[in-house]
């Protein structure tokens, strides 16, 4: 094993994932990487060599914080990371800095927000940031924006971090709309089960080409991951394009290394900022209203108690029961069950199945066995799992099964139309799709949804399931009594698991560390004299990975430091990407 090469492979894996890690997430990547090759040795030799590329990526990472930090804090990362949000700050700040004016915008059937908001993105700005709650409005924000940039001569792209948000911006907003992976391989961008990236040269489509002035629109770009962001902004800059970034905060984050939106929002001018506040969505004008606070998090005692009033809060004695409930409910209803793991979302998918049996809605007489063990029959109701272009499927795209036939392959009915799905693709690819995880329900909107609240879900996934249903939207806890489930309703809105990118990171791993006192031995205070309290916490334990001298490339000094965090950035082409930008250029 090429053992400079397996550390890069280490360090590239852990940076797909997130901004920072420390030596146990090292070590486990490393375990992975021995696994995955397949190699036969001595138990020695494999932990000789496990121990080894571990304290060689340790010694390349590059610390976020400048004083010792205990061990079990994620305080490194690599300066690929670094450099991602560099790039990307860069860019954001030069946008940022370009004059530009909102286009004039009158009539038209929307609020102030959504036309401040078309205004700005029709407009002359090179970045702009639109966000908005749930339900405010942002489908008939980016169709008339898609109108007013139509009578301009220019275009608008939109892409989206999967192929199903963009194909519902296709369908609802009549928009040229993309994922994200696809613009970016447009362009020569690729990244491979690593997560390294690269690029080679490419000629985009017509359907990908942008020009000087036209818009480059992000849409869910709170759920885009820092590594596409940079190929997207690149894009954006060779071109001359214009950027808009919309979305929500307060909604799912990207899986990995995220705060893109976070970013552009701190660099963007005032005047091409824009939120929207006034929710559309739901009957009750009342829990419309409610649903800001949840966004906000404010007050979260509150918010329950004002759901408990209206209902909205169902409380059982223990998990069974719950899933008896709202298998009834979505059996007879069909209403969207959304929960924390894939373990709790099969439990359910199964129940609820095992009703619209009994109610001869689906028929198991004649069924594909997928390899997960579901089986699925006529009437149920699937999900497609992998975005296959000649099959026309999308991830998380849901289905009815209208015939399952002798060779293996589904047919399917949805919204995009019907499709045949092979063997190969169903036993792998399809699932059942009574339930769903927080991420498959990210963009849906129903008539009734059920938030199943438990110990893993954030305040992000608690707000997304809150606000799906239009009519009704209501939480199940299992709880004693109603103080405990406040109890759990307001920890649910403390949990922030968001990783917002290295600088975010670095904060982070600051303010654990200020816990920790510098430890001093016991046994030295009972020789010394000393009036300023020290900690006796427990010194971190020793790692147990050899320290073998590191080579010389991985050592050498790197030029330039990202304040706060320990690393330069080196320079910048700044004055480039400005004469890009600027106009009549």
């Amino acid at each position: 094993m090429d053992r400079d090469a397996a550390v890069n492979t280490v360090q590239s894996r852990l940076g797909a994932k997130r901004s920072a890690w420390n030596a146990a997430d090292i070590r486990g990547q490393a375990e992975l990487l021995i696994s995955s090759e397949g190699m036969i040795v001595n138990p020695a030799v494999r932990i000789e060599l496990a121990e080894d590329l571990t304290a060689r990526a340790v010694a390349v990472s590059v610390p976020l914080l400048d004083d010792d930090t205990p061990e079990h804090i994620r305080a490194l990362t690599s300066h690929d990371v670094l450099g991602v949000e560099a790039d990307l700050t860069n860019s954001f700040a030069v946008r940022a800095s370009l004059p530009g004016i909102p286009a004039m915008i009158t009539g038209g059937d929307l609020d102030e927000a959504q036309m401040r908001a078309v205004a700005a993105l029709a407009g002359k700005h090179r970045l702009v940031v639109v966000e908005g709650a749930a339900g405010a409005g942002k489908t008939a924000t980016l169709a008339g924006t898609r109108t007013i940039i139509a009578q301009t001569g220019h275009r608008m792209i939109v892409v989206t971090p999967t192929l199903k948000a963009a194909q519902v911006v296709a369908t609802e907003v009549g928009s040229q709309a993309h994922s994200a992976a696809w613009l970016a391989r447009q362009y020569g961008f690729s990244c491979d089960n690593d997560g390294c990236w690269t690029r080679k040269q490419s000629a985009p489509s017509d359907d990908a080409r942008l020009g000087r002035g036209d818009l480059l629109l992000i849409d869910e770009a709170g759920m885009l991951d820092q590594d596409t962001a940079r190929a997207l902004v690149r894009i954006a800059d060779e071109t001359g394009a214009r950027l808009a970034l919309v979305g929500d905060r307060h909604q799912l984050p990207a899986v990995g290394r995220g705060g893109v939106l976070d970013l552009a929002a701190s660099w963007v001018a005032p005047d091409a900022s824009v939120t929207l506040d006034n929710v559309h969505r739901f009957a009750d004008p009342d829990y419309a209203k409610l649903s800001l606070a949840m966004r906000s998090g404010q007050n979260p005692e509150a918010v329950f108690d004002q759901l408990v009033q209206r209902g909205q809060i169902v409380l059982h004695s223990d998990e069974n029961s719950r899933t008896a409930v709202l298998a009834d409910d979505a059996a007879a209803t069909g209403a969207l069950v959304v929960a924390d793991t894939r373990e709790q979302v099969a439990d359910l998918n199964q129940a609820i199945r095992e009703r619209l049996i009994t109610a001869e809605q689906v028929d198991d007489s004649r069924v594909l066995i997928t390899d997960g063990g579901e089986r699925i029959g006529v009437g149920d109701r699937v999900a497609t799992r992998r975005n296959d272009y000649d099959l026309r499927v999308a991830n998380r795209d849901t289905w009815i099964v209208t015939a399952v036939r002798d060779d293996g392959i589904l047919h399917l009915a949805g919204t995009a139309g019907t499709r045949e799905v092979p063997y190969s693709y169903a036993v792998q690819d399809v699932e059942l799709a009574y339930a769903s995880t927080v991420y498959g329900a990210q963009g849906d909107t129903t008539r009734t949804a059920h938030l199943v609240l438990g110990d893993h879900t954030g305040a992000a996934s608690a707000y997304v399931a809150m606000t799906r249903g239009r009519e009704a939207n209501t939480a199940h806890l299992v709880a004693e009594d109603l103080d405990d489930a406040r109890q759990q309703w307001t920890l649910t809105f403390a949990r922030n698991r968001t990783d917002l990118g290295p600088a975010h990171a670095a904060r982070l791993a600051a303010e654990e560390a200020a816990k920790y006192e510098p430890y001093v031995d016991p046994r030295y205070l009972d020789k010394h004299d000393h009036s300023v309290p020290v900690s006796r916490r427990r010194p971190e334990p020793i790692p147990t990975f050899s320290r073998r001298p590191v080579p010389a490339q991985a050592s050498a000094s790197k030029p330039g430091r990202l304040p706060g965090v320990g690393v330069e950035c080196g320079p910048r082409l700044v004055d480039e990407r400005r004469e890009r930008l600027l106009p009549g250029r």
